[in-house]
């Protein structure tokens, strides 16, 4: 039978415990050190890059020009500034494909405030659209460059890098394959690629980004693949359905969940006609009903009366949203009328279940990778006769072959830490296994300039030298000399 009782207990003094620290003089084994090879080591191999040979027409020149996109105000009658990137490269394929320039005139625009060209045009100029309610406005031409800019540099005829001709000619290759692509954060993404969904109403899709590369007696078209998650282009409201799995009211683990996913997502509205972005920041467990505007109506009656929207989904909560870029505005919206704005990136951690929905993430086998990046540049097609930009600058590339390069992949050293024993080599680390070893001292250390004017940074490389003696020391590298 057990007892309440409690016995008289004496709690012994606590030993406190201490790392253990020999009282004798240790005697350290030496850090073992790497073999000098008897012989040329490695296997050799030939490797293939995601490198391409390419090239452009010699001395053509390069022109760009300020500009900006304009439309008449309906109200006011007069002319403002475009905002927004799709807009302006709409009203730019208008203006183009309705004879606003010469037809021997090639253009190429980055969708902002820069229009390219192989031609001298006249500026300032207003082109206007057909039906004469928007403009592009020439403003001035800002600088002019040449391929031979590029040129020079790889004959070694040049020090300055061609940042200016390389990046309008990067964004010409974007162009030419404009209204087959997507372009987000420089990433492209073909419209005509099925998107693989991931659970919860994600989607992943397949793209590259592309770069142009200078170096030594050649130019080269580097591709690499890339699987980006993006949210779907539909209603808020079936976002939210598909993701809980059923056509009814998420509950309030739901809303919360909803509200971490969905944080910063970008939303169009019906009562601007699809038009005016909001941001979310979260769903608020309030119906329409309960809340109410500055006037006192209700979200309900304010749509109805305001917007002629009648609501009919009046069960589900609101979210809390904000203009971009005025966080100190909140106000609400039901969910019905909002609709996700398309091609928006998915930057947050994928859930246990999203993950669970996956196949197992692995290291894409040699030959995977060949073929996709293969299979995108052929899907470029940058030598087609009917690509007219890149025949404008003379572009053309070798897409039969990446570049390959002689190497040696170098064998896994052996390394002896005693008789009959050798070191366990983890990807270049040598674990110490609970050892204590010697530390090998650096005898010399040198630090070298590969500028052209050495006196012009003395200063500058006296101040890194000391920084270095004095991170060194933060981290107790033991000096005995001063670096010279």
């Amino acid at each position: 039978m057990a007892s309440n009782k409690q016995s008289n207990y004496i709690r012994k003094e606590r030993i406190p415990v201490s790392s253990a620290i020999p009282s004798v003089k240790l005697v350290l084994s030496s850090l073992p050190g790497r073999p000098a090879p008897a012989q040329r080591s490695g296997q050799s191999e030939s490797l293939l890059t995601n490198h391409f040979t390419c090239e452009f027409e010699k001395n053509l020149p390069l022109y760009q020009y300020d500009v900006a996109i304009e439309e008449l105000g309906s109200i006011s009658g007069e002319w403002y500034e475009v905002k927004g990137r799709t807009r302006c490269a709409l009203t730019m394929q208008s203006i183009v494909s309705n004879g606003g320039f010469a037809p021997n005139v090639i253009v190429w625009y980055d969708e902002q405030k820069c229009l390219y060209s192989t031609s001298q045009l006249s500026s300032p100029k207003l082109i206007h659209s057909p039906n004469g309610q928007s403009r592009l406005n020439i403003k001035s031409l800002a600088n002019q460059w040449s391929t031979d800019d590029i040129q020079n540099y790889i004959a070694g005829k040049a020090e300055e890098y061609p940042y200016d001709a390389v990046r309008i000619l990067e964004t010409l290759l974007k162009k030419s394959l404009q209204g087959r692509i997507h372009v987000v954060n420089n990433n492209c993404y073909f419209l005509d690629e099925v998107a693989k969904p991931v659970g919860g109403g994600l989607y992943e899709r397949l793209g590259f980004v592309q770069s142009l590369n200078l170096s030594s007696r050649r130019i080269t078209l580097s591709i690499q693949t890339k699987l980006t998650t993006f949210y779907p282009e539909m209603s808020l409201l079936d976002f939210v359905h598909t993701h809980i799995g059923g056509k009814r009211v998420p509950n309030e683990y739901e809303c919360k969940k909803l509200s971490r996913i969905l944080k910063n997502c970008l939303v169009v509205t019906q009562q601007s006609n699809w038009k005016q972005v909001f941001e979310i920041d979260q769903f608020d467990k309030r119906r329409p009903s309960e809340i109410t505007i500055e006037s006192g109506a209700t979200l309900i009656e304010y749509f109805k009366n305001e917007k002629n929207i009648q609501l009919n989904q009046t069960n589900y909560p609101c979210v809390q949203v904000y203009l971009p870029n005025e966080y100190d505005k909140p106000c609400h919206l039901p969910l019905e009328v909002c609709r996700i704005q398309p091609w928006q990136v998915y930057d947050k951690p994928l859930s246990k279940a999203q993950e669970a929905q996956q196949p197992r993430k692995y290291i894409p086998k040699p030959y995977e990778r060949y073929n996709a990046i293969m299979n995108m540049l052929r899907k470029c097609d940058y030598n087609s006769r009917s690509n007219r930009l890149c025949r404008e600058v003379g572009f053309k590339i070798d897409d039969n072959q990446m570049l390959s390069l002689n190497a040696r992949v170098l064998t896994q050293p052996q390394i002896e830490t005693g008789p009959n024993s050798r070191a366990n080599v983890r990807i270049g680390r040598i674990p110490l296994d609970g050892h204590l070893f010697t530390p090998k001292p650096l005898l010399t250390l040198a630090i070298t300039y590969f500028g052209n004017d050495i006196e012009r940074e003395k200063d500058l490389m006296r101040a890194f030298t000391d920084t270095l003696l004095q991170v060194s020391l933060f981290h107790r590298v033991d000096q005995y000399k001063s670096i010279e």
